[in-house]
């Protein structure tokens, strides 16, 4: 059988989930670093551009779209609720909670994203055009495993 990962130089293979990870952390840190000065963080900040295109939003479609499970989307929607940012309503169906982005929230999201993409431009001018898509094209890639 044909080894697909190969060994480093020490023999062993490398784990792709701790590689994916560590990448994840460190291009985390340098959202984060560009997102505080709006108190929030670039998975908070997803949240809001996510809402901001979709219009409204419900927790299935948020869970769908950010690829997050319901505790994580849960923790980080609160304190954007709790400080004004996301408006929840009920939908047709009393069971079904629609997210809306505030006045605040769309003033938030305008003033962040300019941040962010600041990040996105810094992060791909280091990796360069063609390993930023290669980096896009392997994380939809990855995407498309999702149990």
């Amino acid at each position: 059988m044909t080894q697909l990962i190969p060994k480093d130089d020490r023999g062993i293979e490398p784990c792709l989930a701790l590689y994916l990870r560590k990448a994840n952390r460190v291009i985390t840190q340098i959202y984060d670093h560009n997102m505080s000065q709006h108190g929030i963080k670039v998975t908070q900040f997803s949240i809001l551009r996510a809402v901001n295109y979709m219009g409204e939003a419900t927790n299935g479609t948020l869970q769908e779209a950010l690829v997050i499970d319901q505790t994580t989307l849960s923790r980080n929607l609160k304190p954007l609720i709790r400080d004004g940012y996301l408006q929840v309503m009920s939908g047709e169906d009393k069971r079904q909670k629609l997210i809306r982005l505030t006045d605040n929230g769309k003033r938030l999201f305008m003033a962040a994203r300019k941040d962010w993409n600041r990040s996105q431009q810094a992060i791909a001018k280091e990796l360069g055009e063609d390993m930023t898509q290669q980096l896009l094209t392997v994380s939809d890639r990855v995407v498309e495993l999702k149990v």
